[in-house]
């Protein structure tokens, strides 16, 4: 892969005098005119680390999924008089999508249908979790 910042191109360029046994730090900044503390500090994480990538660094998680960003942007493109507290209702009403059943959750509906198919269904009541109250002035 061909480096696409002059960073990566001088730690590719240092460690690929590292594995060519060119140890010393003064002869790869002769060799290639870096600046000292660059040079030093990419033999450093060589030696730490037997790589020159980059770690990953913690921190707080991006607040926008890259979705979000793309309807933001259309938003902001579409009406850019629009206020913040509406931009944030819009992004916070976005609809969610819903994976289908898996495989095995088809199979064990089918299975608990086919176990209760002979049950009498004549003294079962079914809800859809909502509260009732029987007798009651709720008023």
């Amino acid at each position: 892969m061909a480096p696409t910042s002059v960073f990566e191109m001088q730690r590719l360029t240092v460690k690929e005098l590292w594995d060519n046994n060119i140890r010393k730090p003064s002869e790869i900044i002769k060799m290639t005119g870096f600046p000292k503390s660059t040079v030093y500090d990419i033999i450093n994480r060589l030696k730490k680390t037997g790589s020159v990538e980059h770690l990953p660094v913690p921190g707080h998680p991006l607040v926008l999924t890259p979705k979000k960003c793309q309807y933001f942007g259309r938003l902001l493109k579409n009406d850019n008089a629009t206020t913040s507290a509406l931009m944030t209702t819009k992004l916070n009403n976005l609809p969610w999508s819903v994976p289908l059943l898996k495989e095995s959750h088809v199979e064990a509906r089918l299975q608990w249908a086919l176990n209760h198919i002979q049950d009498d269904w004549t003294h079962t009541i079914f809800l859809d979790e909502s509260t009732f109250q029987t007798f009651r002035n709720t008023g």
